[in-house]
C-alpha cells in the first residue's frame, strides 16, 4: 500500500506537470511554423547539452549519495553550483547569450532539487515542484513569446527553472566547508571517482543521443523537419510518462531491494499499450491541430516503437546505478549516442523523415539489449 502511495503521489505531479508542458508546447506548435517551432527547440537543444558539463553531480549520483547519507554531496553541489555561475556570466558577457546562460545555470539548480526530494522520498514536495515549474514555464513562454517573439520563448523556460533557487542557496549556506571538511571530502571525491566520473561521462553520452539529434538535424535536413521530428519527440514524451514515473520511484527503492517483479512486469506491458497509441491513435488526431506538419505521421508511428526499449532499459538502469556501476550504462550511452549520431547523419540523409524515425528506434534498442547482456552477465538474471 505504501509503494501504491508512493507512486501515486509521484504520478500526479509528473501527469500534471507533463500535461501542462504538452499543452505549452502542442499550443506552441498551433502558433509558429515547423521551421521556427524547430528553431526554438534547435536554441533549447544547445543550452541542454552545454548544461551537462555544468552537473558535475548528477540527478542520478546525487539521488544516490543523498539516499547513502553520503558527505560527498555537499563539495558536489559546491562545484556544480560556482560552475553554472561561471558558464552563465561567461554566455552573457562573452557570448551575449543571457537566455542560454540562464538555461544552463536553472536547469543545474533545478537537478538538484529534484535529486533531494526523491533521494529523501519528499515526494510531495517533488510533485508541488514539478508542477510549478511547468506552470511556469508555460506562463513565461507565452508571456516573453508575446513580448519579444520566437527568441523569447527560452528566456521564459530558462526563468522556470529557477524554482528551487531558495532551497539551494540554503543547502549552500548549510554545506560551507571548513579546509579540515574540504580535504576529508576531497578525499571521499577522490574514492569514490571512478562511480562519478562514469555517470558524469554516461550523463555526456545520454544528453548526446537526446539533443544531438536536434543539432543535426539542422544543417542536413533543415529547421522545417527539424519542428516535425521537435513535435513527434513531444509525444514521445507523453507515451513515455509513466515509465519515467516509475523510474523515480525504482531509483532510490532499488538501493535497498524493495522493487517487486509486478511491478517491473506491469510496467513493461503497458508500454505495448503505450506503443499501441502512438502506431494507431496518434496519427489520427494529429492532421486535427497540426495540419501544417506534413510528416509527423510518418515519424511518430515509426518513434512510438522505442517505447518499449526505452520502458525496459529504465529498469536496468536502476539496477546498474543502485550497485554503483557507472561503466556499464556509460559503454551503453556510448553505442545508443554512437548510432543516433550516425544513422542521423546517413539515414537522415538518405530517407529524410523516415530515416531519423528509424536511427531513434535503433539507438534505444541497441541500448536496451545491450544493458540486457550486461545484466545477464553480472547477475543471471533477465531484469
Amino acid at each position: 500500500m505504501k509503494i501504491l502511495k508512493d507512486i501515486s503521489t509521484i504520478g500526479f505531479g509528473d501527469f500534471v506537470a507533463s500535461g501542462i508542458a504538452a499543452a505549452f508546447w502542442f499550443y506552441l506548435a498551433s502558433l509558429l511554423t515547423p521551421a521556427d517551432y524547430g528553431y526554438v527547440h534547435y536554441i533549447l537543444s544547445i543550452g541542454v547539452l552545454t548544461s551537462t558539463l555544468t552537473l558535475l553531480g548528477t540527478q542520478n549520483i546525487l539521488v544516490v549519495y543523498i539516499a547513502k547519507n553520503k558527505n560527498i554531496v555537499k563539495s558536489l553541489l559546491n562545484l556544480s553550483f560556482f560552475t553554472g555561475l561561471v558558464i552563465l556570466l561567461i554566455c552573457t558577457f562573452v557570448f551575449g547569450k543571457l537566455d542560454i546562460g540562464l538555461l544552463i545555470f536553472g536547469i543545474t539548480i533545478f537537478t538538484y532539487g529534484i535529486s533531494k526530494n526523491l533521494a529523501t522520498k519528499s515526494f510531495k514536495k517533488y510533485s508541488s515542484y514539478s508542477i510549478l515549474q511547468k506552470s511556469l514555464t508555460a506562463i513565461f513562454g507565452l508571456i516573453c513569446f508575446y513580448f519579444f517573439g520566437v527568441e523569447g520563448v527560452v528566456f521564459g523556460i530558462a526563468l522556470s527553472y529557477f524554482v528551487y533557487l531558495k532551497l539551494v542557496l540554503e543547502d549552500l549556506k548549510i554545506s560551507r566547508q571548513t579546509f579540515t571538511e574540504l580535504k576529508s571530502h576531497y578525499s571521499e571525491l577522490k574514492s569514490n571517482k571512478n562511480f562519478i566520473l562514469n555517470n558524469y561521462f554516461l550523463m555526456i553520452t545520454n544528453s548526446v543521443t537526446t539533443q544531438v539529434d536536434k543539432i543535426i538535424i539542422v544543417p542536413f535536413l533543415g529547421l522545417a523537419l527539424l519542428g516535425n521530428y521537435s513535435l513527434s519527440l513531444q509525444i514521445i514524451i507523453i507515451l513515455t510518462a509513466v515509465p519515467g514515473i516509475i523510474f523515480k520511484f525504482v531509483l532510490p527503492h532499488t538501493i535497498g531491494g524493495q522493487v517487486s517483479k509486478n511491478l517491473k512486469r506491469n510496467t513493461i506491458l503497458l508500454s505495448f499499450g503505450f506503443t499501441f497509441i502512438g502506431v494507431v491513435i496518434a496519427p489520427l488526431l494529429i492532421p486535427i491541430f497540426f495540419s501544417e506538419y506534413n510528416d509527423v505521421i510518418n515519424i511518430i508511428q515509426i518513434m512510438s516503437f522505442s517505447v518499449i526499449p526505452i520502458t525496459i532499459n529504465l529498469f536496468y538502469f536502476a539496477k546498474f546505478l543502485s550497485i554503483e556501476n557507472g561503466r556499464i550504462p556509460l559503454y551503453g550511452g556510448i553505442l545508443s549516442s554512437s548510432i543516433m549520431t550516425v544513422g542521423m547523419i546517413s539515414l537522415g540523409s538518405l530517407f529524410g523523415a523516415q530515416g531519423i524515425a528509424v536511427t531513434h528506434v535503433m539507438s534505444y534498442s541497441s541500448l536496451c539489449l545491450f544493458s540486457y547482456i550486461m545484466n545477464k552477465k553480472i547477475s543471471g538474471t533477465n531484469l
